[in-house]
């Protein structure tokens, strides 16, 4: 399958997304559920189109940011439990909320510890729930791509 409109995103184009590039089973998300269209909905009110930007990047970042919240707020069918399980700590821990990035960690062998950007100060409680996916992520890249403007808008 491929995008009939890859520079312009659209419901047809994000569920073949879905499909292909996300896998979710058809039995945790069949073809006539309602919820990647509220996902698709919203990502289109959270990702800016940007003057200059390729179209397929801003599809593909619509896409990502869809996928990320599709995954948080989906309900699972009836005796399947993919979202539940993809959402608890053994999966994407989306259930915890974030109130920022890890800086420091260690252990009696072992001690790591990376910078924190100056730009992730900016980031909103939302935005870095955005940390927890994949998905989240890639969005996250496209509009910190971007700069300031686009990254910590209040």
């Amino acid at each position: 399958m491929a995008f009939v409109t890859p520079t312009t995103p659209n419901l047809a184009d994000f569920n073949v997304f879905l499909a292909t590039s996300v896998k979710i089973p058809t039995a945790a998300l069949p073809s006539d559920s309602p919820w990647p269209g509220y996902a698709f909905a919203q990502a289109m009110q959270l990702t800016l189109a940007i003057p200059g930007v390729s179209g397929l990047l801003y599809t593909l970042a619509v896409y990502n940011c869809a996928t990320h919240i599709l995954f948080a707020i989906t309900p699972d069918q009836d005796g399947q439990t993919y979202f539940v399980d993809a959402r608890s700590s053994s999966g994407f821990n989306l259930i915890n909320p974030s109130a920022g990035l890890v800086q420091a960690a260690s252990d009696d062998g072992t001690s790591s510890s990376y910078k924190v950007p100056d730009w992730v100060s900016g980031l909103t409680i939302g935005q870095l729930g955005f940390y927890k996916t994949p998905w989240g992520r890639e969005y996250l890249s496209f509009i910190q791509s971007y700069g300031p403007t686009i990254v910590g808008l209040t």
